[in-house]
C-alpha cells in the first residue's frame, strides 16, 4: 500500500504542476471534464486529438492531453500471475489460496505516450518549466532515469539562456529567483533516489552542485551519501564546501558537528554545534545542538 499512496500523492502534486487551464481554451477543457465525469473514455481520446489539431499553441491541450494518459498508466493490473515485489497478492474468499496479484506499475505504452505529449510540449513551450518537471517526473516513475537526466540538464541549459522569459504554473513567473529555483527542483528529484539507488542520487546532486555552486542543497546531498555509507571524512569534505557556501546554514553546521564527533574532532563538532545555537537559539536545531555539546562534554 505504500508504493500506491506515495504514487497517488505524487501525482496529485504533477497534476497541480501541469494542470489544466480553463481560461486558455474553456470550450475544449469543459468537455474534456465533462466527458470523465460520464466515464465517456470513447469520446475523450478524439477530443484530445481535436484539441491539439486545432490549438496546437495551446499548452493546455497537450498537458491535458499528458496528464490524462498518465492517469490512465497508473491504473492498476490485475493478473492471474504470482506477484512480484511491490505487488499485492488476490485472494480467493471461498478456498482462502492467492489467486492472483494486483500491480500498481505505471503501463509502460500509456506512460510513454503521456511522456511524448510533454516532451513536445517543450518544443513549443520550453520557456515553461513546470512542464520540464512534469516531464521528468515522467520518466521517474517509469524507472527510466536517464531520459529524466537528459531532460533536467535540458531544462537547466534553457533556463540558462532564456532567464527573462521563464515561467511555472499557467505561465506565472517563476516563485523564486531563477537559480535558486532550479536548485531546489534538482534536490526534491535527488531526494528520490535517497536510500533507494546511490548511482542516480549522486550523478544528479554531482550536477547540481557543478551547475548551481553557490547553493547548498548538492553539496549536502552527496555529504548525507557519503555519511550514509559511512565515509565520514567524505562527507566532512562535502559539508566544509557547503559551509563556505552558507556559513550561516544551521543544517550543515549541525551535520558538520555530527560528522566530525564520530571522527572524534572534538573540538570541531564543539564548534559547529556552537555556532548553531548561537545563530539560531531558538531554531529547529537549538536543542539538539545543546544536547549534543553536553554529550561532548561529557568525553
Amino acid at each position: 500500500m505504500m508504493w500506491k499512496i506515495t504514487v497517488s500523492s505524487l501525482l496529485a502534486g504533477w497534476l497541480s504542476v501541469v494542470g489544466i487551464g480553463f481560461a486558455a481554451e474553456q470550450d475544449y477543457a469543459a468537455r474534456f471534464k465533462e466527458l470523465q465525469k460520464l466515464k465517456a473514455d470513447a469520446q475523450i481520446d478524439p477530443l484530445l486529438d481535436q484539441w491539439r489539431a486545432q490549438k496546437p499553441n495551446d499548452p493546455d491541450a497537450w498537458i491535458t492531453s499528458a496528464n490524462y494518459y498518465f492517469n490512465l498508466a497508473l491504473s492498476p493490473t490485475v493478473s492471474t500471475k504470482t506477484s512480484e515485489r511491490g505487488d499485492f497478492d488476490i485472494v480467493d474468499k471461498k478456498t482462502g489460496k492467492i489467486a492472483g496479484s494486483m500491480s500498481f506499475k505505471p503501463h509502460d505504452a500509456l506512460a510513454k505516450k503521456a511522456a511524448q505529449f510533454l516532451a513536445e510540449a517543450t518544443k513549443r513551450f520550453p520557456n515553461r518549466l513546470d512542464i520540464w518537471c512534469g516531464l521528468a517526473y515522467m520518466h521517474q516513475e517509469r524507472g527510466d532515469f536517464e531520459s529524466e537526466f537528459a531532460t533536467l540538464k535540458s531544462m537547466v541549459a534553457y533556463a540558462r539562456d532564456h532567464s527573462t522569459e521563464l515561467r511555472w504554473l499557467k505561465g506565472a513567473p517563476l516563485p523564486a529567483p531563477r537559480d535558486e529555483f532550479l536548485a531546489d527542483k534538482l534536490h526534491t528529484y535527488t531526494l528520490y533516489y535517497h536510500k533507494k539507488d546511490a548511482k542516480p542520487f549522486l550523478k544528479l546532486a554531482t550536477f547540481a552542485a557543478e551547475q548551481f555552486p553557490n547553493k547548498v542543497y548538492a553539496y549536502n546531498d552527496v555529504a548525507a551519501l557519503n555519511a550514509d555509507s559511512g565515509d565520514d571524512k567524505g562527507a566532512r569534505e562535502w559539508l566544509e564546501k557547503a559551509n563556505l557556501v552558507a556559513p550561516k546554514d544551521t543544517l550543515v553546521l549541525m551535520n558538520l558537528g555530527r560528522v566530525c564527533a564520530n571522527l572524534g574532532d572534538v573540538a570541531s563538532a564543539g564548534k559547529y554545534f556552537g555556532q548553531v545555537v548561537t545563530l539560531e537559539p531558538n531554531g529547529k536545531y537549538a536543542q539538539q545542538a545543546k544536547e549534543a555539546l553536553r554529550r561532548l562534554k561529557k568525553k
